[in-house]
């Protein structure tokens, strides 16, 4: 009998472990809120992601540099950066070799790089704040 309420025991605590270090998991995506830095973002569409994070409780850094490069809103300790492609500077061919040249160089160097469009920041900001809090998800299961 004794041994039995010992296993029940034990049992106990290894699952309220487990949940505790599950819990922890999570939590560590998400930052505290410092002040906002919402007035570094450089265009409506960052702001508007940013302003979108935030309200998940997920703090981005914006105008992150990474070489010789600058990240519109990153996460640096997951190693996801995310750029807001407005339709003025992201269109021409010129630009997107730009862009295809700057996600290798980021990737070389080991981070997730997410694309959104302007279109899409602005027709469907809850489906791109859930693209970015499951690959957080995803780089913090790494």
């Amino acid at each position: 009998m004794v041994l039995v309420e010992y296993l029940v025991f034990f049992s106990m605590i290894l699952f309220m472990l487990i949940a505790f270090i599950i819990s922890l998991k999570r939590k560590s995506i998400v930052d505290p809120l410092p002040p906002h830095d919402v007035d570094l973002c450089e265009s409506p569409i960052e702001r508007r992601v940013y302003l979108g994070l935030l309200q998940h409780r997920l703090h981005a850094t914006p105008q992150y540099r990474l070489g010789r490069y600058r990240i519109d809103l990153a996460f640096p300790s997951q190693m996801v950066a995310i750029e807001c492609d407005g339709k003025d500077f992201h269109t021409s061919p010129k630009q997107k070799a730009h862009d295809k040249k700057r996600d290798i160089f980021m990737q070389e160097k080991g981070w997730k790089v997410l694309r959104f469009s302007g279109k899409r920041i602005y027709r469907d900001l809850p489906g791109v704040v859930a693209t970015i809090v499951k690959e957080l998800e995803n780089n913090e299961m790494v």
